[in-house]
């Protein structure tokens, strides 16, 4: 296996000798025993304690002289076999090869820094052995996520030790690598969701259909209704007139705005209302994907934390996915007015927004900003969680009890923020700890079926 000098760098230029806790625990009892010998003026003990005590230090400045020139330039290394993207509750793998390049062996522990969302399956990120000059060494494990997100592998620490285990000396390789941990890619072609988008509205529902488009389809006889502009005149004869037909495109443009605020963050960790909208954003880009449209992305919470521009192709639905894997919940208050006005500016065509939202009672600078949004002809629905919904049932009485008192206000307060939004002619759809799968794609399937073309 050959590796470039490119292939790893380091953090860490140079390494310090400690003693390991059995060397430090040996001079420790020699110290003890010393001062026990100088107070019962015992020579045996002295003679014992002295012995103990001068063989850790010079085994450890034997040690610090055999790994004097220990540094960055004994390793080499590279990641193999290490997952750069994984579904969340799937499996992903990880690996690392070093080599050792220095002038000697010397007995290693090698550490491999992973998150703590990572269930270990098969494997070890950990390895001891004899470190020989010019021998290679590989680490490789298999592991479960157990939440979404961007994250990071690494770096690899190697820790020299003497052969009696009593000193070492420690090296960070930055070998670092990020790992895109994303929602559950949805089972197209599967499910219920997928048996409502085949209507006949969309089943047999063409992205092209005729009108006054640029791509030709056909010719056929003219009609009193046409437009004498379509006349094709060369191939129109005495008494016979025919018109020239092209494909109108019915594609569309869908955006979806996430509140990443801290209200999103309720529920267990991996089940959240934030995690249920940015998975029904995944299975809404696939089918989106089908159905060649455009859809974008924008994260917001006192601003944008993520923004992916309207765009269409297997390039685009992977930099979505990938943007949606970092959505994580901010400790800083969703401002709707200002998503709004940011949108206004970037959408150029008229475009469906679905906002996943913890918002209750509209502002009037929400409202506002939602008029001069609308006056732009893009339309805005809203997914709201349940908030109580998202906790599990909990063991004790008095538990339950609370449990059913926050949920009754929740409720009221869902009931109230209902009536506000949908004043304002909003469309509103709630959503509990199941998800909001279906009520997406259902809300899609209808839009789609309107034959609204941008």
């Amino acid at each position: 296996m050959a590796f470039s000098p490119e292939s790893l760098t380091f953090y860490r230029a140079r390494s310090r000798s400690h003693l390991s806790t059995q060397g430090a625990g040996i001079v420790g009892g020699g110290l003890a025993i010393l001062g026990l010998a100088l107070y019962a003026l015992n020579v045996l003990l002295f003679v014992v304690a002295l012995l103990a005590i001068t063989f850790v230090a010079a085994e450890y400045l034997l040690f610090v002289w055999s790994t004097r020139d220990f540094s960055p330039e004994w390793f080499a290394a590279r990641r193999d076999g290490t997952s750069s993207r994984v579904d969340v509750h799937g499996t992903g793998s990880v690996g690392v090869t070093l080599a050792n390049q220095g002038p000697r062996g010397f007995y290693a522990e090698v550490f491999d820094g992973y998150p703590e969302e990572f269930e270990m399956l098969a494997g070890s990120p950990r390895l001891r052995t004899f470190f020989a000059p010019g021998a290679q060494l590989s680490l490789f494990y298999v592991f479960r996520p157990s939440n979404r997100g961007l994250f990071t592998v690494g770096p690899t620490t190697v820790v020299a030790h003497d052969a009696l285990g009593l000193a070492f000396r420690t090296l960070e390789l930055d070998t670092r690598t990020n790992l895109f941990v994303t929602p559950p890619r949805p089972p197209l072609g599967l499910g219920a969701s997928f048996a409502r988008l085949r209507t006949r509205f969309l089943g047999t529902q063409a992205l092209r259909r005729r009108g006054y488009g640029t791509e030709f389809r056909s010719l056929r006889e003219y009609l009193p209704t046409d437009d004498y502009r379509t006349i094709a005149w060369k191939r129109s004869g005495k008494g016979k007139l025919y018109i020239r037909e092209f494909e109108q495109e019915n594609r569309q443009d869908f955006l979806v705005l996430l509140d990443a605020s801290s209200q999103m963050a309720a529920g267990i960790p991996g089940s959240t209302a934030l995690d249920k909208a940015v998975e029904a954003t995944q299975v809404l880009s696939a089918y989106v994907a089908r159905r060649e449209d455009r859809l974008g992305l924008l994260a917001w919470a006192n601003g944008p934390t993520s923004f992916v521009p309207l765009g269409r192709g297997p390039n685009h639905v992977s930099t979505l996915v990938r943007a949606l894997a970092a959505v994580q919940p901010e400790n800083r208050p969703f401002r709707g007015e200002a998503a709004l006005d940011f949108l206004r500016e970037k959408l150029k065509s008229r475009t469906h927004v679905f906002l996943f939202t913890g918002l209750t009672d509209p502002t009037e600078p929400f409202r506002t900003a939602y008029a001069r949004f609308t006056a732009k002809g893009h339309h805005i629905y809203a997914f709201t969680p349940s908030v109580s919904s998202f906790y599990p049932p909990l063991p004790g009485e008095l538990d339950q009890r609370l449990l059913f008192l926050a949920q009754q206000l929740d409720s009221r307060r869902m009931a109230l923020s209902t009536t506000a939004i949908r004043s304002m002619g909003i469309p509103l759809f709630p959503y509990e700890r199941r998800g909001a799968v279906d009520p997406v794609v259902e809300l899609y399937a209808a839009v789609r079926s309107w034959g609204y073309a941008r």
